[in-house]
């Protein structure tokens, strides 16, 4: 099987994501409290990071903050919240630009990204995002990482149906005419190996940079690394290291 195309997921995957989401979001739940005459309602911020998997600043790996929309962060706030409010989804994504914007310097990659990002280069592969953030969002993270021209192809939440839905790997091929079988999936949540799995994508690959766990990913993944640094090895991708199949294990460290 040749891989000619990746997708790699955005948070936790390229960028480090307890560098910034955990404050981005929690700097609009402040602001949302104030909209609503809420603030300083400590128990209601609870209940609304408790909502989304955010408890004492750390994030749920099976929860909406780590792999959710930001219409699937509107719904569980609204469900929590003591009145409905008109146009909550508009406003959320606005606020977490603008948060962003804000705490743009906190944006970390979760590795030396250049090496792998000329070694997928010099090798001819088709490289995209598939994410569950806007797209606004990502294209800022991707400037300031240094890594917008790398990418080729920006598949995100508000423009594809959500993952694991298949549509954002089927979107890829049909933009750079390959085949499911010749793209891999790179994640770090049991999400992004589901959608890899979906989509009968050639490879699942997840990641510890970020929020998933060994445990939960192995279920899934046909490889689980340390980082994407560890996609290559030795000027091999690691499915050519194992000699094209997919391993028994489940993990391997470059």
């Amino acid at each position: 099987m040749k891989i000619k195309g990746i997708l790699f997921d955005k948070d936790g995957t390229l960028l480090k994501f307890g560098s910034i989401w955990p404050k981005v979001i929690g700097d609009v739940i402040d602001d949302l409290l104030e909209m609503i005459g809420e603030e300083g309602n400590k128990t209601l911020k609870n209940e609304l990071c408790k909502s989304i998997g955010l408890k004492d600043g750390v994030v749920d790996e099976k929860g909406i903050l780590a792999s959710g929309t930001s219409l699937d962060i509107t719904r569980a706030f609204q469900d929590v919240l003591p009145k409905d409010i008109r146009y909550l989804h508009e406003w959320l994504s606005e606020r977490v630009l603008e948060k962003t914007k804000q705490s743009i310097e906190h944006v970390e990659s979760v590795c030396n990204l250049s090496p792998l990002f000329s070694a997928l280069r010099n090798k001819g592969i088709v490289v995209g995002i598939a994410t569950a953030d806007d797209y606004e969002t990502t294209a800022l993270c991707l400037e300031h990482l240094g890594i917008r021209e790398d990418i080729q192809f920006v598949g995100t939440a508000d423009l594809y149906e959500k993952k694991p839905s298949s549509q954002v790997v089927e979107k890829f091929c049909e933009k750079f005419g390959l085949a499911r079988e010749e793209v891999a999936m790179v994640g770090d949540t049991v999400i992004d190996m589901q959608t890899a799995k979906n989509s009968k994508s050639g490879f699942g690959i997840g990641v510890l940079s970020g929020v998933g766990s060994k445990e939960e990913l192995e279920k899934l993944a046909d490889f689980v690394i340390p980082n994407v640094e560890h996609l290559i090895n030795h000027d091999k991708f690691i499915w050519e290291v194992k000699g094209d199949v997919r391993i028994n294990e489940r993990s391997f460290t470059a």
